[in-house]
C-alpha cells in the first residue's frame, strides 16, 4: 500500500511532484489582520445578512512614514514662502548702489570773444549779495528775489512765466548788455514741470513729489547764493540721498578730474578768491524736465537746463568800499588815457557765463519719501572757459583782461592761442561750435568753441 503521501491512483497530472503549492505560505496573525475584508461568521451568515464579507476599516490611517513625509514637505514649502516674503537679508540703503558719473566740458571763447555785459561804476554793480531780491520786480509780483535762491519750498508745477506777463521779474542792471534778455527766466520761474502721471509702480502722488524734489535739488546746486560762490555745500548736501554722502564729501574735500568726483559735476560753484557774482539774478533758459520708470523700484527723471550767470573778477571789486584807495592811486596812471582819478571809480567788466547741466536722477520709494536724489549721470558745458582750466573744484571763468594776456599768436599753425592755455597746449578741440543754449543736441561732446554770444 501507498503512504498517505501517495494517492491509490498515483501523483495527479500536472502536480507540482505530490507538493501544496500553497504550502508555503504561511496565514499567520499579522497577516490575517492586515487583510482589508473579512468573512463573515457563520451565525452572521445564518442572520441574513446581505453580504458574506464585510470591509475592515484602516486600524492605522497611513503609514508613519508616509504621514511624516508629508509634514516636511509642508513645512519647507511654507519655509520657502515666508524667506521669499520676508527674507533674512538687510535690505540696502537708499541710494548706495548709484555712483555718479561726471563730465564737464569747457567751451573756449569764439571768433566773437567774451560775451561780456556793460561795464559798471562804482555806484552800480556788482552786486555780490542781496541783488537778486531787489533787482527790479514787477508790482505784486509773486516772482520776487526767485533768483537768489532763498526761496523754501517746491515751485508750482506752472512752469515758467512769460518773457512779457506783468508778473516777469525785470533783469538786473547787470544784464543790461544782454541783447536777448527778454527771452530768458529768472531764477526757478524757469523750472517747468511735464504733465504728471502715474506709472505702473508710482503713484500720481510719489511722481510729483519726485519732480519737485529735483527742482528742490536744481534749486539749491545752481541758484543758491553761497554755494555760487563758493562758500557751502550744505544746501546740496541735504538733497542728496545719504548713499551717495561718501562721493560727495569726496568731490568736495578732495575734487579730481577722474569723472567721478569733480564737485562741479554736483553744483554750480566759483572761486570766492577769484570770481564774484556781479548779481545774485541767475537767468534760465527754457529747458525740460522728463520722466519714466525704469523697474518696480526706481523712477527715473532727467533735467537739462542752461543757467547765465553774471560774474566780474574778485579783484575788481567796487572800490566805494574803500574810498582811499583810489585817493592813494599810483601817480601817472595816466589821467589822458581815461585813468580814473580820486573821485572816479574803475569800471568792473561784467562777463556772461554759460552752464548746461544735463543731468539724469534715480528716486526710489524711500528716496521720494525722504525727498532725495541719487544724481547719476552729470553732463556739464559751461563758458566761456579755457579747455585746459581745472574746473573739478570750481569752474573757471574768462575775463577779457585774461583772454587778452593769452592770445598769442600759435608757432604752428599762425591762429590764435586759446586764452587761458598755457603755451603749446593743445587739447581736443570739436571742429564745430557748440551752443549750450541748443537743447535739442545732447550735451555729450568735448571741448569746444563757445558758439552763441549773449
Amino acid at each position: 500500500m501507498g503512504g498517505r503521501a501517495e494517492p491509490p491512483e498515483g501523483e495527479p497530472e500536472g502536480g507540482a511532484g505530490g507538493e501544496d503549492e500553497f504550502r508555503p505560505v504561511v496565514f499567520d496573525e499579522s497577516f490575517i489582520r492586515a487583510a482589508r475584508i473579512q468573512e463573515l461568521s457563520a451565525s452572521e451568515r445564518l442572520s441574513g445578512a446581505h453580504r458574506s464579507v464585510r470591509r475592515r476599516g484602516s486600524r492605522g490611517g497611513l503609514p508613519r512614514q508616509a504621514l511624516a513625509l508629508m509634514l516636511l514637505i509642508g513645512f519647507a514649502f511654507a519655509t520657502a514662502v515666508y524667506m521669499g516674503v520676508r527674507h533674512p537679508y538687510p535690505t540696502p540703503v537708499s541710494g548706495v548702489a548709484a555712483n555718479l558719473s561726471v563730465q564737464i566740458i569747457p567751451l573756449q571763447p569764439g571768433p566773437s570773444g567774451i560775451p561780456t555785459g556793460r561795464s559798471s561804476a562804482a555806484t552800480g554793480s556788482p552786486k555780490p549779495s542781496g541783488s537778486g531780491a531787489s533787482a527790479g520786480t514787477a508790482s505784486g509780483s509773486p516772482a520776487a528775489g526767485a533768483g537768489s535762491g532763498a526761496s523754501a519750498g517746491p515751485t508750482s508745477p506752472s512752469g515758467s512765466a512769460s518773457p512779457t506777463g506783468s508778473s516777469t521779474p525785470s533783469l538786473d542792471p547787470a544784464y543790461a548788455g544782454l541783447p536777448n534778455g527778454e527771452f530768458l527766466a529768472v531764477g526757478d520761474t524757469g523750472f517747468n514741470l511735464p504733465n504728471v502721471r502715474h506709472t505702473e509702480h508710482f503713484n500720481h502722488d510719489q511722481v510729483f513729489s519726485a519732480l519737485q524734489t529735483v527742482q528742490g535739488y536744481l534749486r539749491a546746486s545752481s541758484l543758491d547764493h553761497d554755494v555760487l560762490v563758493g562758500h557751502s555745500t550744505d544746501p546740496v548736501r541735504d538733497w542728496i540721498s545719504p548713499g551717495q554722502y561718501p562721493q560727495f564729501d569726496t568731490s568736495v574735500n578732495h575734487p579730481a578730474n577722474d569723472q567721478l568726483h569733480e564737485a562741479t559735476g554736483w553744483m554750480v560753484r566759483f572761486d570766492p578768491d577769484k570770481v564774484q557774482l556781479a548779481t545774485d539774478q541767475v537767468l534760465v533758459a527754457p529747458g525740460k524736465i522728463s520722466y519714466q520708470e525704469l523697474d518696480s523700484t526706481t523712477l527715473q527723471v532727467t533735467s537739462d537746463y542752461t543757467f547765465l550767470y553774471a560774474l566780474s573778477p574778485k579783484q575788481a571789486a567796487s572800490p566805494t568800499a574803500q574810498p582811499s584807495a583810489s585817493a592813494t592811486a599810483t601817480p601817472g596812471a595816466g589821467s589822458a588815457s581815461g585813468a580814473p582819478t580820486a573821485t572816479q571809480a574803475a569800471p568792473v567788466p561784467i562777463v556772461y557765463f554759460a552752464v548746461r547741466r544735463s543731468l539724469t536722477y534715480w528716486l526710489t520709494p524711500d528716496d521720494i519719501a525722504g525727498r532725495h536724489v541719487q544724481l547719476v549721470d552729470s553732463v556739464v558745458q559751461a563758458g566761456a572757459t579755457s579747455c585746459d582750466a581745472d574746473n573739478s573744484a570750481y569752474l573757471q571763468p574768462l575775463f577779457p583782461v585774461q583772454q587778452h594776456a593769452a592770445a598769442k599768436p600759435n608757432a604752428t599753425s599762425g591762429a590764435t592761442a586759446r586764452p587761458g592755455a598755457s603755451p603749446g597746449a593743445t587739447a581736443p578741440v570739436t571742429p564745430n561750435g557748440i551752443d549750450p543754449f541748443d537743447h535739442n543736441r545732447s550735451a555729450w561732446t568735448v571741448c569746444g568753441q563757445l558758439t552763441r554770444s549773449l
